[in-house]
C-alpha cells in the first residue's frame, strides 16, 4: 500500500473521529428526512372514561425499521396529542405505558398525510376476579427420541369496569415437565393482535414452574408453550399441574399409533389416514395434578438431508417475521392443523357409512382435497415459502369451505343447489 501524505493522514484520522461520535443505530432518533405526516390522537381511560390522561410519554415506532423510536410527544391535560413530521410511506404504531403497562395503536395515513388514533388505557387490577380460560388445546408429537408438548391458552378479561390484570407474581404459569431437555419456548398474542409475540418464561423460585408477567388487557390473550420432553425406551410420563379452573378440552396425539393413557383421559377419534388421534380431558379445577403415560407410537418422519436442501433452496434469503419467528409458528401450525382435522371429521360421524350419494362422495372428495391443501399451506409457511398474509387468507377459506361441508354431510345444512 502507498505511503499516505500527511494531508490523508489527518483526513483519515477526522473520518475515525466523526465514526467514534456517531450514535449507534440502535440508539438514534429522529434521524431520517422530515416526513409530512401528521398523527392526531387521544388517550381514553376505558376503566374511568371522565379520567383524563395528562402528561403521557408517547413514541411512534417504525415498524418496518426494527421498531425504532422516530419520535416522542407528552399528552396534553385533556389527553390529546399531535406529531408531525412523520413518513408515510412506512407502516408506523404510536406507543404509551400507563401505570407500567403497554398501549399501542396503529397509524393510518390519510391521503393528505393525516391520521387520527385513539388509544384506550386500563387501571390494572391484581384480582383474577372476571378473568376465565375459555379455550384449551394440547398437542404431543413425537419425533426421533423426543417428544414434544404443545400447548395453547386463551384467557378471557371481562373485567367490570375493564381493567388490565397486571400480576407481579405472574399472569401465566404452567408446571415444568418432567425431564424437560431445553428452556421452553412461550408466545403471546395480545387482544386485537394478528402475530405472537416471543417472551422468555421466568422459572419459578421451587423450580417447579414457569410463569410470565404479560399483562391481560381486556379481551382475548393467547398463550403458546412449547416443551421438549425426553422419550427414552418409548415411554413418557408427563406430569401437569393446571393453575386455573378448565372446562372439557381435546388433546391431539402424532402419531396415531401412540397410546396414551391416565385418569379422566379418553380417546375420542383415530385418524390412521392423517396419522393423529383425539383425546379428551377435564373439567379440570384449579390445582389440580394429572399424569398421562405415553407409550410406543412410530416416530415422525424427518425430512432427508437432501430434502431439506431442496427447501432450502426455495426460502427467501432474507428472514420475514414468520422466518424470525418460526419456533413459535411451529407449535401452532400443528395444534392448528389437528384442530382443523378434527372440526373437520367429528361432525361428520351421523353420516350413514353405506351412503351412496353421489353428492356425499364428491363433498367428501374435495374435503380431503382441502385439507391437503391446508397441511401444503402450513409446510409452506414453515418453510417460509409464502408470506403470513397470505397464509392466513388461504387458511380462513380452507377453514370456511370445511365448516360448510361438514354442515352439509351432517345434514345441518341444505347441499347448494346445481
Amino acid at each position: 500500500m502507498a505511503n499516505l501524505g500527511p494531508q490523508h493522514g489527518i483526513l483519515l484520522r477526522c473520518v475515525l473521529a466523526l465514526m467514534l461520535l456517531a450514535p449507534p443505530a440502535s440508539s438514534r432518533i429522529m434521524l431520517y428526512a422530515q416526513g409530512r405526516g401528521i398523527v392526531e390522537g387521544k388517550l381514553v381511560n376505558g376503566t374511568n372514561p371522565g379520567s383524563a390522561c395528562a402528561g403521557a410519554q408517547l413514541e411512534v415506532v417504525g415498524l418496518a425499521t426494527g421498531m425504532n423510536t422516530l419520535k416522542t410527544a407528552r399528552s396534553d391535560a385533556g389527553g390529546k396529542f399531535q406529531i408531525e413530521g412523520l413518513p408515510t410511506d412506512q407502516p408506523l404504531m404510536v406507543r404509551t405505558e400507563y401505570k407500567s403497562v403497554s398501549y399501542y395503536a396503529r397509524v393510518t395515513f390519510d391521503a393528505g398525510g393525516k391520521a387520527n388514533v385513539a388509544i384506550e388505557v386500563f387501571e390494572p387490577t391484581y384480582s383474577t376476579s372476571g378473568i376465565t380460560v375459555e379455550d384449551v388445546r394440547m398437542a404431543f408429537q413425537l419425533t426421533g427420541e423426543q417428544l414434544r408438548s404443545l400447548e395453547l391458552y386463551s384467557f378471557t378479561n371481562s373485567t367490570k369496569p375493564p381493567r388490565t390484570f397486571a400480576n407481579p407474581d405472574g399472569t401465566f404459569r404452567f408446571s415444568k415437565a418432567p425431564g424437560i431437555l431445553e428452556l421452553p419456548k412461550t408466545s403471546v398474542t395480545a387482544p386485537g393482535a394478528t402475530m405472537p409475540l416471543t417472551q422468555s418464561p421466568l422459572e419459578s423460585a421451587d423450580g417447579q414452574s414457569y410463569y410470565l408477567l404479560y399483562p391481560l388487557r381486556p379481551g382475548v390473550t393467547t398463550f403458546e408453550t412449547d416443551q421438549v420432553l425426553p422419550y427414552k425406551d418409548r415411554t413418557y410420563v408427563y406430569r401437569r399441574r393446571f393453575y386455573e379452573d378448565l372446562k372439557s378440552f381435546e388433546v391431539g396425539v402424532v402419531p396415531a399409533d401412540a397410546t396414551v393413557t391416565g385418569e379422566g383421559l379418553v380417546k375420542l377419534q383415530v385418524n390412521t389416514k392423517e396419522n393423529f388421534a383425539v383425546y379428551r380431558s377435564g373439567p379440570i379445577e384449579a390445582g389440580t395434578e394429572v399424569t398421562w403415560t405415553f407409550t410406543g407410537g412410530t416416530p415422525v418422519r424427518q425430512p432427508a438431508a437432501d430434502e431439506t436442501s431442496r427447501q432450502e433452496a426455495r426460502v427467501m434469503p432474507t428472514p420475514n417475521a414468520v422466518g424470525r419467528n418460526a419456533l413459535v409458528f411451529g407449535p401452532l401450525l400443528l395444534i392448528a392443523f389437528i384442530a382443523m382435522l378434527w372440526y373437520a371429521t367429528n361432525l361428520m360421524q351421523r353420516v350413514p357409512s353405506n351412503s351412496r350419494d353421489p353428492l356425499h362422495k364428491t363433498l367428501r372428495e374435495r374435503r380431503d382435497q382441502i385439507l391437503n391443501h391446508a397441511a401444503d399451506l402450513d409446510h409452506r409457511l414453515e418453510i417460509q415459502a409464502m408470506d403470513r398474509d397470505a397464509y392466513m387468507r388461504q387458511r380462513e377459506h380452507c377453514r370456511r369451505q370445511l365448516r360448510r361441508i361438514a354442515l352439509i354431510l351432517s345434514g345441518k345444512q341444505d347441499a347448494p343447489q346445481r
